[in-house]
């Protein structure tokens, strides 16, 4: 019964953190460049095996939780939340007409300065600050091949014209060229905010000719529907391990109450 009850309790949880993430979702499905994050879950299980091989590889002592794999009940010790991965498929373009807006067709994502370093980002809803540099709707530089993308003394923002590869011209002379870059498992990237990444220090990106759009911008890939769906499944779960729950602690009190 403990088994069952410590089961049911890891349901509960994984169901909860399925609901938060779908809600996170669903908060930005307006947001352009956002990309769907996805629990993966796995067993209790699975995770102490994982841990006890560890230890036995750096010769630690197995602690006394190493007994309960060779129960027959092994197998109803419950779920854990495994981490969070992103979806990176893309998202649908939306034509906005504004110069400023711009879209990478096909992989790749756009350089930005953070406060720390380098961070990549998928939302090409471009602004122009007072120094007349190209920086994101969170005011972060945009950075181009040469560094920082500044627009001539003569040029407007609705003069900007995007080339497919990502160059900038503006009245006739070219400024800048966007930094496009891809990585080769964008699964080790982190996320920061809604829209922006960052790659772990030991994590190099490659230069990729950007096929980009101006003019348009890259939308959430996901939709209302997708996450009110899989907030609703979260809930029935979450419901249903809730019932059983209660069931094996009643059934243990009436034990109790027998002795």
């Amino acid at each position: 019964m403990i088994s069952g009850l410590y089961s049911a309790a890891t349901g509960m949880d994984a169901a909860a953190h399925r609901h938060e993430v779908a809600s996170e979702n669903l908060a930005n499905i307006q947001m352009p460049g956002f990309r769907r994050r996805v629990m993966t879950q796995t067993t209790f299980e699975k995770e102490l095996r994982n841990n006890l091989q560890q230890r036995l590889q750096a010769g630690q002592p197995l602690p006394a939780s190493a007994t309960m794999l060779s129960s027959p009940y092994s197998a109803l010790l419950g779920t854990a939340v495994e981490g969070i991965q992103y979806d990176f498929d893309a998202g649908y373009f939306q034509t906005t007409g504004r110069p400023l807006d711009i879209a990478i067709q096909g992989e790749g994502f756009f350089t930005v300065e953070g406060p720390q370093g380098p961070l990549y980002t998928r939302n090409g809803a471009f602004q122009v600050n007072q120094n007349r540099e190209l920086i994101t709707v969170d005011n972060l530089p945009v950075v181009g091949l040469n560094g920082r993308i500044v627009l001539p003394a003569d040029a407007t923002a609705e003069s900007v014209q995007v080339l497919r590869d990502g160059r900038l011209v503006a009245n006739g002379v070219e400024f800048g060229q966007l930094d496009v870059v891809q990585f080769d498992d964008p699964q080790q990237l982190t996320a920061v905010g809604a829209s922006l990444f960052a790659a772990p220090e030991n994590v190099t990106p490659r230069n990729i000719e950007g096929d980009v759009r101006g003019g348009a911008l890259e939308m959430a890939n996901t939709s209302a529907i997708t996450e009110m769906t899989a907030i609703i499944q979260g809930s029935r779960q979450y419901e249903a391990a809730q019932k059983a729950l209660t069931t094996i602690a009643d059934a243990i009190r009436n034990r109790i109450a027998q002795k």
